[in-house]
């Protein structure tokens, strides 16, 4: 199987810095042009599957690369971003000042500290492996888009690689590009990452 794997596109949000995890965002204009580029960069791919997040930003990136059947696109909510909880829509720099003593808290230990109200990154984590394990077993699909977000699509690769948890910083998924990973029989090999589309 080839899987496509491709980050959605700018929001407010993202062009603000600001986390944004679980809110609802939609693209922002430079976000539409970026999906739109991907589109025709991609036009000649045939996906005999489509998968996002229940995220709009995912779902609207996704419409535009493959923009067909939208009763294909199959959108997962365990592939949603990390629940920032009331960190959402803020600046870390912020969040530094009028919640010092949880943002210290989480920075000391990022994998199993959970921002107040929100998800643990240890969590996070778990949520992404056993939903892409699980859809892995039941899929015979030869190439599939995967549109999702730039924590989810870290842990997706770490999965598919099968590295730990501390590796999430050592890949970055960038807007405006597509990354291709081809699994056969259970082993996952990185073709390419992050092809800008032009």
């Amino acid at each position: 199987m080839k899987l496509f794997l491709v980050r959605h596109g700018e929001t407010e949000a993202n062009k603000s810095g600001v986390y944004s995890g679980i809110s609802d965002i939609p693209l922002n204009n430079n976000g539409i042009l970026q999906a739109q580029a991907l589109a025709k960069a991609l036009a000649g791919i045939h996906f005999d599957g489509v998968i996002t997040s229940k995220l709009i930003r995912t779902c609207q990136t996704a419409s535009y690369i493959s923009p067909g059947d939208r009763a294909e696109h199959c959108a997962i909510a365990e592939f949603n971003e990390i629940n920032f909880g009331r960190w959402e829509g803020r600046h870390y720099k912020d969040i530094a000042l009028d919640d010092a003593i949880a943002y210290a808290a989480w920075s000391d230990d990022w994998q199993h500290t959970a921002p107040p109200q929100g998800e643990s990154f240890h969590h996070f984590f778990q949520r992404i492996q056993q939903s892409l394990t699980d859809w892995l077993a039941d899929n015979q699909r030869q190439s599939v888009l995967l549109v999702g977000h730039q924590g989810t699509l870290r842990c997706i690769l770490l999965t598919l690689l099968g590295l730990p948890a501390d590796a999430f910083w050592h890949f970055t998924f960038m807007q405006g590009a597509y990354s291709v990973i081809d699994i056969q029989q259970g082993h996952a090999v990185i073709e390419s990452i992050n092809i800008r589309a032009e």
